[in-house]
C-alpha cells in the first residue's frame, strides 16, 4: 500500500484518527463484502448489504478473499447440516445391510 501511494511511510504507527484520513469509503465497502463473505455470507445477500452489483462482490472476492481451511470446514459443516443433503447424509451414515438410510 505504501508503494503505490495509499498509505504514507510510517501508516502502522499512526495514531488511529490519523490513520482514518486515510480511508476511503470503498476501501470499508470491500473489506465488508470479505468479511461477510467469511461469516458465510451468500453473494447476493451481500449484496444487498453492500450496494455492489453480483459482478463487482465476485471480482472483489476473487481478488481479496483467502481460501483458509476456515473457509473450506465452514463449507463442509453447511453441506453437512444442510436440509438438501439430509438424505445423502443418511446413507453414508446408516450401517452396512441397513435400511435406515432409505
Amino acid at each position: 500500500m505504501v508503494a503505490c501511494g495509499l498509505r504514507p511511510e510510517g501508516y502502522a504507527e499512526l495514531p488511529k484518527a490519523k490513520k482514518a484520513e486515510h480511508l476511503r469509503f470503498n476501501d470499508v465497502r470491500g473489506t465488508a463484502v470479505t468479511l461477510l463473505a467469511e461469516a458465510g455470507t451468500a453473494i447476493p445477500q451481500i449484496c444487498a448489504v453492500t450496494g455492489h452489483t453480483l459482478q463487482s462482490a465476485t471480482r472483489i472476492l476473487e481478488k481479496y478473499l483467502a481460501m483458509t481451511p476456515a473457509l473450506s470446514k465452514a463449507a463442509i459443516l453447511a453441506f453437512e447440516n444442510s436440509p438438501a443433503t439430509a438424505f445423502a447424509n443418511r446413507l453414508q451414515t446408516a450401517a452396512p445391510n441397513s435400511k435406515e438410510g432409505l
